[in-house]
């Protein structure tokens, strides 16, 4: 009786993680480049057993934490000069307001304030050097496959190119990489920015931008499983109640 009880409450707080992962991902599906949590499939049950003991206890086994999908998520044209998308896998090399180095699929630039370049979420793009871009003023951008930065100056002729950086780009293969507590993708352990190297090894396409690689319609299925598995493990705990009942009125002696 012990062990089902304890293993319908493991199953109950199971169904609340996926809840909360599968609510995360409904809420950044419409992200450029949001990359979709999982969960890693290592949650159940274990059972201890006391020797010359009737007590049995139920702990739960966690999944490993910081776990996503790479897979790709759609590109689609916006038309847009400031748009890029990777083709296949990589990163982009970017740097959170506290400092700390990160990587990122999402291409929605934009030149801020100060005029470095950001993404979408108002974070710094960095150089091949690590260091945030600064861009001057220009009439047309030109981003090229390799992650190369062009302008064309303002008052300078049409099809004027100039040089201005380059984005710093990173595959991602000899990396062991998770997101972090902030949602920012990072390899175990951090970045040590003196001995990273941006390797280059994407490809990026200008104008357009790729989307969350989150499914919609599969998130709103697991959710409806969720629910099940829910009302399921309450009928269990209810049932563990009727029959615990059922054995102490059985095992009671008659009033004699």
């Amino acid at each position: 009786m012990d062990k089902l009880i304890h293993t319908a409450l493991n199953s109950l707080n199971n169904a609340r993680v996926r809840q909360n992962v599968s609510s995360q991902n409904l809420s950044n599906a419409q992200v450029p480049g949001f990359r979709g949590d999982e969960i890693g499939g290592r949650f159940g049950s274990i059972f201890l057993e006391s020797d010359e003991t009737l007590s049995t206890r139920v702990f739960t086994r966690k999944s490993e934490p910081g776990l996503f999908s790479d897979l790709q998520g759609e590109l689609r044209q916006t038309g847009e000069q400031t748009d890029v998308a990777i083709t296949g896998k990589g990163y982009l090399l970017i740097e959170g307001k506290d400092g700390e180095l990160g990587l990122s699929r999402r291409g929605d630039l934009t030149v801020g304030l100060d005029k470095t370049l950001r993404n979408g979420a108002d974070v710094q793009v960095l150089d091949t050097s690590l260091t945030p871009i600064t861009m001057p003023a220009f009439k047309k951008l030109f981003v090229s496959e390799s992650g190369q930065i062009y302008i064309q100056p303002v008052g300078t002729p049409a099809g004027t190119r100039v040089l201005v950086n380059q984005l710093a780009l990173t595959s991602g293969d000899d990396l062991d990489l998770e997101k972090d507590v902030d949602g920012t993708i990072r390899p175990k352990g951090g970045f040590i920015r003196e001995r990273f190297n941006a390797d280059q090894n994407v490809r990026l396409k200008q104008g357009y931008l790729e989307t969350s690689n989150v499914s919609m319609f599969d998130e709103l299925i697991n959710n409806t499983e969720i629910q099940k598995q829910y009302q399921l493990n309450v009928k269990l705990i209810a049932l563990a109640k009727e029959m615990d009942e059922a054995g102490a009125a059985l095992m009671r002696l008659p009033n004699n």
